[in-house]
């Protein structure tokens, strides 16, 4: 069985008798300790890239402990700092925090402390690199559903609607359903994909939404072009209720559409033969739109829309399914989550409505739904509108 390498600790110190003190204790400890004498040869020594730990005293000549800690930091390196000073205070202590130790002591040193304060320096730096290795991997495992699956998955439906189509030989009603059905899974999928890769990189802060002014009423019609064979097969009705003459959005073209698709499909998937589901768009007031139940989540988001905007789009898809209860509003937005009143399984990971929040909040709006057992559901969006002076703007 190997034995794990000790941890190597850099004392950088102008003075000889505190570094070789140190030096004793920590070797005692179970630790390799080395020293420098002043900041450029800690940095030179630190560049090997050796080191788990680096005690760094604060006032040494030509250059500060506090000057040797940012060239650390903004080099990049993930080794621990534990800042000494024997004429320290408490404002020093806090300064050295913000700009990237891990923890500060005073000279004279109690040396059970500091090694205590040692040994847990270490164990949050271990901690902090796995977090980081975790990191990594998830990373790695988004890019591979990216590339790996979802370009496979795409060429699976490819090859299904030829066939379903005919081209490959004649086929029955009976076939051509299940082909269809088959299809609808592994788009389902896909949808899945988009919108795992699209909420990591809302988290990730890489997500560009891609901000121009769009025709609402154009882009509903399209995604109930989409869904309404899927209804008519379901045997559930669509309804359109759009207000004349809609103004115009700012928004990213195909996050918008794929808001309305999460929120079509899930009241598709949640609704019983013989249902309906209804997609409304009106303009409304905000004088009028102030005076709506809007949870608590929802209302600071909420409060800046109003504060900025006359004038508000008012989208919503109602469906007459399952309903929701009174404590799962608010967590069905979150990643992973879904509502079962029924206990029934729907399939699904519990995604579409994190996207939405999401894409809706990058929007500059707020989503919340309304809904209560046995009663259905319904999903509601504010978004700002453009008004005619920004259309206006938008077209010289």
């Amino acid at each position: 069985m190997t034995s794990k390498k000790p941890d190597q600790i850099l004392i950088v110190d102008d003075e000889m008798l505190v570094a070789d003190m140190l030096t004793l204790h920590l070797e005692e400890s179970g630790y390799h300790s080395e020293w420098a004498s002043d900041g450029m040869k800690g940095l030179a020594m630190l560049a090997e890239g050796r080191f788990s730990l680096v005690l760094l005293d604060i006032w040494m000549p030509h250059m500060s402990g506090i000057d040797v800690l940012e060239r650390i930091r903004e080099s990049g390196s993930d080794v621990a700092v534990i800042m000494m000073s024997g004429h320290g205070s408490e404002n020093l202590a806090v300064n050295c925090m913000k700009r990237g130790a891990m923890d500060y002591v005073s000279k004279p040193f109690e040396l059970n402390d500091l090694l205590q304060r040692v040994e847990q320096a270490i164990v949050n730096r271990g901690t902090l690199l796995e977090k980081q290795r975790l990191e990594r991997e998830k990373d790695d495992f988004v890019s591979m559903l990216s590339h790996d699956m979802k370009n496979p998955i795409t060429a699976v439906i490819g090859s299904i609607d030829i066939t379903r189509e005919g081209r490959l030989g004649p086929i029955n009603p009976e076939q051509a359903a299940y082909l269809q059905s088959a299809i609808d899974s592994c788009n389902e999928v896909v949808a899945m994909i988009d919108n795992l890769l699209d909420i990591h990189r809302f988290e990730a802060g890489r997500m560009r939404l891609n901000l121009l002014p769009c025709n609402p009423a154009e882009l509903i019609s399209a995604a109930v072009a989409r869904f309404s064979p899927v209804a008519e097969r379901e045997e559930v009705k669509v309804t359109v209720d759009c207000g004349k003459n809609l103004p115009h959005l700012s928004v990213d073209r195909s996050a918008f559409s794929r808001v309305i698709a999460n929120l079509f499909g899930n009241a598709l998937k949640f609704t019983p033969e013989g249902g309906t589901i209804t997609l409304s768009a009106h303009t409304l007031a905000t004088s009028l739109a102030e005076k709506l139940a809007i949870p608590a989540l929802a209302a600071p988001q909420a409060q800046r829309l109003f504060k900025n905007h006359p004038n508000l789009l008012r989208l919503s898809v109602k469906d007459t399914g399952n309903g929701i209860p009174a404590e799962d509003h608010a967590a069905i937005f979150e990643r992973y989550v879904q509502s079962r009143p029924s206990g029934k399984e729907y399939g699904g990971a519990g995604l579409g409505l994190a996207y939405c929040k999401l894409t809706v909040n990058g929007f500059g709006g707020v989503i919340w739904v309304e809904s209560e057992v046995g009663q259905g559901s319904e999903f509601i969006i504010l978004l700002p509108v453009l008004e005619e002076t920004d259309n206006d703007n938008n077209k010289n």
